[in-house]
């Protein structure tokens, strides 16, 4: 997987150089940090690359630094993002709790932090559905999961409590009396199935931002509105690279 989105990463520098009119041998550091200059967290796995070049004499005094953490950055692909979802949907010999933290995270980009802490009375009853309050306002939740959460609350208090808070308040009670589940109990559950949690919600979070301005994504999701210009940001911009490279891939098979 790592070595996949390196191989991508290099492709794209090599076409970035070739849309300047430079290449590896004639690239300078000033070209290599323009090439980082537009934030996108991916661009610092073509260091891999680029070190190698510079070793083997295809490019000469450049260096992409060590990427800063903030940038160090884990995906899935995206068709294996849906391929979780779709077998969570399925359910076969998942129980109902690990159904739901997954698609909460395959779908709407909670971390399992927040998940473990849903309360009762976040969950609305609608005509035709169910809501969920992870921000502002209420999310309807697309089937099977408002089933699934509905499915939740009658295990933990009955059909009547919806919305009820006591002191028993939570979505996903813990094995401790009156606590929630944990958040690393829920990782270990997902990990069991192949679902890493940050990774996955990164795929999620990249995915939903390319299609939803910062202010929806902020207040549907909960997410600080920093936190979500930033995502729109890298996702806007990765989607106008590709949407260039497709473009220009476009005009060059016509000439």
């Amino acid at each position: 997987m790592v070595v996949r989105r390196e191989v991508k990463a290099a492709i794209q520098l090599i076409e970035w150089l070739r849309a300047r009119s430079k290449s590896l041998a004639t690239c300078t550091q000033h070209d290599i940090d323009d090439w980082l200059a537009t934030d996108i967290w991916v661009r610092y796995l073509a260091r891999t690359f680029l070190v190698w070049s510079v070793r083997n004499s295809h490019a000469h005094h450049v260096l992409i630094p060590i990427p800063p953490k903030d940038a160090s950055m884990v995906l899935i692909e995206r068709d294996q993002r849906w391929v979780h979802v779709r077998r969570l949907v399925k359910g076969d010999g998942v129980d109902t709790a690990t159904r739901v933290a997954g698609l909460l995270l395959l779908l709407f980009a909670q971390p399992l932090s927040r998940t473990s802490q849903i309360r009762l009375d976040q969950v609305t009853r609608m005509e035709g559905g169910v809501a969920l309050k992870l921000g502002s306002p209420p999310i309807e939740l697309p089937p099977p999961l408002d089933a699934l959460v509905l499915e939740l609350v009658q295990q933990r208090h009955g059909s009547s409590t919806l919305g009820r808070s006591d002191d028993h308040p939570w979505l996903f009670p813990g094995t401790a009396g009156g606590q929630p589940i944990s958040s690393r109990q829920l990782m270990r559950k997902l990990t069991a199935l192949g679902i890493k949690a940050r990774p996955a919600r990164n795929t999620t979070l990249m995915d939903l931002s390319a299609e939803l301005p910062a202010v929806v994504l902020s207040r549907l999701l909960g997410l600080h509105i920093s936190r979500a210009e930033k995502w729109t940001k890298e996702a806007g911009s990765t989607r106008a690279d590709y949407a260039a490279e497709f473009s220009r891939r476009g005009a060059d098979a016509h000439t």
